[in-house]
């Protein structure tokens, strides 16, 4: 008996060096979508924060504007703004095709004529690598005519445990079949964010959840003796405001249907699309009406650091929300609440990406990355570039910079 169970300790021993020996440098990109910059030292997470002493963190990261989830998942998996890549916010109208984008439609979704740029995964798989992306925005649409190896379709019911063991089968497959770039997504602390609010309970018991998550995949590779031979990237998409119900202003009051060719709704941001010869008019209208809270551009005037400004995509006129307000239509006047009453919106985000509450994370852990370090803060197109260099993988054009490869990755 003895000599048997010695048999299956070589053996086990012998199959996880050779796990670990045939292993490519390899990325797990971790997402927490509304994970604010501060929530790292306002709410406990013992994994994320162990991860982050023993690796590299950025005092925060910099979305791009919109501070929306579909625009900033896409810009940090191109490294392009979102005008360059297409997705201008989760709601897009397109005039040539006179299609609407909507986060909820799945056959826009997954059609590739919304996704412009090359996202890392594409970037890998086009250079032989694979690639296994777990609810990545865009992961399901082929984009450039690939698609990752391993992908699944969104389905926000997915327990996180079961999003955790899917990655792990993904790095169990032999090496011919193993993906390099890998992802997972968690969603449950932008839902607690918008439903409580950001200095709520329930943004820390959704934290609390998520950590627990990322403490089954640490586990996880641990058993397979890969803590410390994989990279961990945790990042997120914005961060999160407190809004006021009593701020939220009634946008197309101010303007007439017949003045439009479509409105583009994101609750902080509006897009007017306006027909032929209408665009002053409604810019005017808007300009002298609306609260000073609520500001409304043409798209040329949109502020140039916002990177806003160019492509059919983004409305004539931009309607962008201060901090705390929204922007809403007759259709949804207020916000939705429960039948006990109590509002259900007390967080929200969408604002400029230089407020504090839109400030966004980067964690970082692993042998291609620098240990026991926090940096300044960088600009989110740069993970592209990141990611690419831990990969071995030649970019893609894209605009992201040197900074945050300069910031976080090792010797």
């Amino acid at each position: 008996m003895l000599r048997i169970l010695l048999s299956i300790v070589t053996l086990s021993a012998a199959f996880l060096t050779g796990f670990q020996n045939d292993l490519k440098p390899t990325v797990i990109l971790i997402s927490i979508d509304g994970y604010r910059a501060d929530y790292f030292d306002r709410y406990p997470s013992p994994t994320i924060q162990m991860l982050a002493k023993g690796g590299v963190r950025a005092k925060w990261m910099t979305p791009a504007f919109p501070t929306l989830t579909f625009p900033n998942h896409y810009t940090i998996v191109t490294g392009l703004d979102p005008q360059s890549h297409g997705i201008t916010s989760n709601t897009i109208y397109d005039r040539d095709s006179q299609r609407t984008f909507a986060i909820s439609k799945r056959e826009e979704v997954t059609d590739s004529r919304w996704w412009l740029g090359e996202p890392i995964w594409v970037t890998a798989e086009k250079q032989g690598q694979k690639a296994g992306t777990l609810f990545w925005v865009g992961c399901e649409a082929a984009i450039e005519g690939v698609r990752p190896s391993y992908f699944q379709k969104f389905n926000d019911e997915v327990p996180a445990t079961e999003r955790v063991d899917t990655v792990l089968k993904w790095l169990d497959l032999p090496v011919d079949q193993r993906p390099t770039f890998l992802t997972v997504y968690f969603s449950d602390v932008d839902h607690a964010g918008h439903s409580s609010g950001p200095d709520s309970t329930d943004v820390r018991d959704a934290i609390d959840k998520v950590d627990a998550a990322i403490a089954r995949l640490v586990d996880g590779l641990k058993t397979r003796s890969l803590f410390d031979s994989v990279n961990i990237i945790i990042v997120s998409d914005h961060g999160m405001a407190s809004v006021d119900v009593r701020q939220a202003v009634v946008i197309d009051e101010f303007f007439t249907p017949a003045q439009v060719e479509k409105v583009a709704w994101a609750s902080t941001l509006v897009n007017i699309y306006a027909r032929p010869g209408m665009e002053e008019r409604i810019y005017e209208q808007l300009k002298s009406k609306l609260p000073f809270a609520i500001k409304v551009y043409r798209r040329k005037d949109v502020p140039q650091r916002f990177h806003y400004s160019h492509g059919k995509r983004i409305g004539d006129v931009v309607v962008i929300a201060d901090e705390g307000w929204l922007a809403v239509s007759r259709e949804k006047p207020r916000v939705p609440t429960g039948p006990d009453g109590k509002v259900l919106l007390k967080g929200f985000h969408g604002y400029d990406n230089r407020l504090e509450s839109m400030r966004a994370a980067f964690i970082g852990y692993g042998p291609a990355l620098k240990h026991a370090t926090v940096v300044e803060d960088f600009n989110n197109r740069d993970v592209y570039n990141i990611l690419a260099k831990i990969l071995k993988l030649t970019p893609a054009k894209n605009e992201g910079g040197s900074k945050g490869m300069s910031l976080v990755l090792g010797q």
